[in-house]
């Protein structure tokens, strides 16, 4: 892979992830929560071993982990909310496309039951 290529891939990636930071950030009301969740999605994605508050917070170059926990355990936002504008452009950006083989978790679900998984 030449590094053209690979440059186009990592600003396609720098793309999509602020359109996503982008489309999640009305779930957090407040500015300082919505910088918080960027830099707690950044972390989760980087290649710090451990995802500990503390590990996450020294990624986002905070000198303690009480923003982070107070993005987890106190601030006002909903999870489901969150879900659905995270899906939003679904996987492979088609609409109504489904992950595996076309089955919905309820469906993968009852399947697995049925094989004893």
């Amino acid at each position: 892979m030449s590094v053209a290529v690979w440059s186009g891939s990592l600003l396609a990636w720098e793309r999509e992830l602020a359109a996503l930071k982008e489309r999640i950030s009305p779930v957090f009301g407040r500015s300082e929560v919505r910088a918080t969740a960027g830099a707690f999605l950044d972390g989760l994605l980087s290649d710090v071993a451990r995802k500990t508050g503390w590990l996450l917070a020294e990624q986002a170059g905070l000198e303690r982990p009480y923003r982070i926990q107070s993005l987890l355990g106190r601030s006002l936002w909903e999870a489901d909310a969150l879900r659905d504008r995270a899906r939003g452009r679904g996987l492979g950006h088609a609409p109504g496309r489904r992950g595996i083989e076309g089955a919905s978790p309820l469906r993968l679900g009852a399947d697995r039951a049925a094989l004893g998984l």
